[in-house]
């Protein structure tokens, strides 16, 4: 069976890992802590597969990175297929944090049975023929 991601935590969920636990909101605040040393460790990924891609550096060099890389952009060319040349503009990668959870065990639904009324069960096609044989024998003939 393939694992289906489809719950998306939402802020005060809480995590637990064994021993530890956490808010989704707390794990979302690391992640965006730890995201400017990203824009280095690519930049140094790409640099070591001779992919030197130019960079303006200002004092704060981490930080510099990632606001390039995840925001103002960086300046390039694209060739999309089917165009007829190249097009200047700027390029930068969107990380939209999201968490999701996939459980272990699909929840079970709850049965009609079980959690409603006999009044709130849908009714039985017969039950009109029923109520007009009852309206028949409680009329006066």
């Amino acid at each position: 069976m393939k694992d289906k991601f489809d719950i998306h935590c939402g802020n005060y969920d809480v995590l637990s890992f064994g021993n530890a636990m956490l808010k989704v909101q707390r794990l979302k605040e690391t992640l965006k802590g730890v995201l400017p040393a990203l824009g280095q460790t690519l930049t140094n990924s790409l640099i070591e597969q001779k992919l030197d891609i130019v960079i303006d550096y200002s004092d704060n060099q981490r930080r510099f990175l990632h606001e390039n890389w995840f925001g103002k952009g960086i300046d390039c060319e694209i060739l999309r297929v089917g165009a007829q040349g190249w097009k200047k503009g700027k390029m930068k990668i969107k990380l939209n944090v999201t968490i999701e959870f996939c459980p272990d065990e699909p929840e079970l639904k709850e049965t009609p049975e079980n959690n409603e009324s006999e009044t709130s069960k849908p009714e039985s096609p017969l039950d009109d023929l029923r109520r007009q044989l009852l309206n028949q024998e409680n009329s006066p003939s």
